[in-house]
């Protein structure tokens, strides 16, 4: 990791501090995306990503109500796995003709978010833009990581609600604008432990 990146992360994670995050979600998430890297054309090879866990900020409908319109500002910090795929080919070393090896991807992203919030008598609907930056790790087979920086901006649309005092489940679309474009679905099952 960058050495430049440790600070950005200590700031971000104080700014998110305990009060802040209230819930846990484990989740799976659908992804799809490509990207160039070195004028070659890859994808990722897996659309469906491991279940994952992750801590958030969730308002609570007793706190809100059964009608209720906020609008916030919150850092977030994002870090994401992929491997990456093509159907380009190559002639090596003997004079055949071969796939150009996957590669490992590794990001690190953190942004500013704002986020606009409608409770509603049936869950809220949540929508966020982000915008910040991002680390890129890319590894080949080799062994040989190229690192790249890059800002980013970010798009998603959720709605959660609850289906106990303390459970909840959430779902939505999220999009990534950086040098190539990435989408993302996720269903989360969450547990809400703040202050009711």
């Amino acid at each position: 990791m960058p050495v430049h990146i440790i600070p950005i992360l200590f700031s971000l994670f104080f700014l998110t501090s305990c009060s802040l995050l209230n819930g846990g979600t484990v989740h799976v998430k659908y992804t799809k995306f490509q990207t160039d890297v070195d004028g070659i054309t890859y994808e990722n090879k897996q659309d469906l990503g491991d279940v994952s866990f992750s801590v958030r900020n969730i308002q609570h409908p007793k706190q809100f109500g059964r009608w209720n319109l906020n609008l916030r500002l919150r850092p977030s910090i994002h870090y994401e796995r992929h491997t990456l795929g093509t159907l380009s080919t190559r002639i090596n070393d003997q004079g055949y003709r071969e796939l150009y090896p996957d590669i490992k991807m590794r990001r690190l992203s953190g942004f500013g978010n704002i986020k606009l919030t409608l409770h509603t008598p049936i869950g809220a609907f949540a929508t966020t833009y982000g915008f910040g930056g991002g680390v890129s790790r890319f590894e080949t087979l080799g062994g040989q990581a190229d690192y790249e920086r890059s800002e980013m901006e970010k798009f998603d649309f959720v709605y959660y609600g609850f289906f106990s005092k303390r459970f909840f489940f959430l779902m939505g679309p999220r999009y990534y604008k950086e040098r190539y474009e990435q989408v993302t679905f996720a269903f989360r099952v969450g547990f809400y432990w703040g202050k009711i």
